[in-house]
């Protein structure tokens, strides 16, 4: 059994299943992602991607240097395992909205047709140009056909993340982009202690930072720090920088009746980043995500 709660199938479905009974509204969105994160939990279990490969002598360099320790080329993709996923992700999209079921068809009509999964697979890491081939080939959208491929490597990413994690070594606490692969923040969490994480946007590895900063360009003035708050919703608020006019939303898990799956409450919170952006602030991920339907 997969001893990370991340990837427990059983309490990613319990969490999905609250979230959707509380946000009425995303119920096409959560209905997509809560059947993917479901999918891709129980997959995760029987996902064994080949090692990545590290030079240790680049390695240290990276770790003395307090850089990240790969790209996300450097990550691998159990192949068979994807392709799997892949076809179960692609059932979920036909059955949701337009964009996503038509992007689910295309990639069902390419692996019917001897399409080489792996090159495809490999675009998410390297962005070769290969999806976008594709996609203009089946008159699809090039992001909604990056959006499943990237959903089926996700527990490949995520074995390579175990892997990494073990590399780590010092104190990354207020590091901007993720120790693990160099990529942004995506979503912050307050954990029971009242400590602030932030999860990483490509990769999904957590670590620490400090509260009264701007986890983007480290800003301290408190008078250009925020916040949006809503009493309607004490468990989310959403940190804004007047310095680099970037926001975050964070979780506060001590004010959560539900266990918290990061990803989840990413797709479940839509209408903060609208809130943010309508404030003038952006978010250095971008996404995919309102475009679902």
């Amino acid at each position: 059994m997969n001893s990370n709660p991340l990837w427990d199938a059983a309490a990613v479905e319990q969490a999905v299943s609250r979230v959707a009974s509380i946000r009425p509204a995303y119920s096409a969105i959560i209905g997509f992602y809560g059947a993917v994160f479901v999918a891709q939990a129980h997959a995760a279990v029987k996902t064994a991607p080949r090692a990545i490969r590290l030079d240790e002598a680049l390695l240290e360099m990276k770790t003395k240097e307090g850089f990240s320790l790969v790209e996300p080329s450097a990550f691998t993709v159990d192949i068979p395992a994807a392709e799997k996923l892949l076809a179960q992700i692609c059932e979920i999209a036909i059955r949701s909205g337009e964009k996503l079921g038509a992007a689910g068809e295309a990639l069902t009509r390419a692996m019917g047709d001897g399409v080489a999964m792996d090159a495809l697979f490999a675009d998410v890491l390297t962005e070769r140009g290969r999806i976008e081939e594709l996609a203009k080939t089946m008159d699809v959208s090039p992001q909604m056909i990056s959006l499943l491929l990237y959903l089926a490597v996700k527990p490949s990413i995520a074995a390579g993340v175990r892997q990494l994690t073990a590399r780590l070594t010092g104190s990354h606490e207020n590091q901007s982009n993720c120790p693990i692969c160099g990529s942004a923040p995506i979503i912050g969490e307050l954990d029971a202690e009242g400590q602030q994480w932030i999860h990483c946007g490509f990769c999904w590895h957590r670590w620490p930072v400090k509260r009264l900063a701007c986890p983007f360009c480290s800003n301290r003035d408190s008078h250009s720090l925020e916040y949006l708050y809503s009493e309607d919703e004490p468990e989310y608020r959403v940190n804004l920088c007047g310095g680099c006019r970037r926001y975050l939303k964070v979780a506060d898990t001590r004010k959560m009746s539900r266990g918290f799956y990061p990803p989840l409450e990413q797709v479940a919170s839509l209408h903060l980043d609208i809130l943010a952006a309508e404030k003038g602030y952006s978010h250095a991920v971008a996404s995919t995500i309102s475009n679902v339907e």
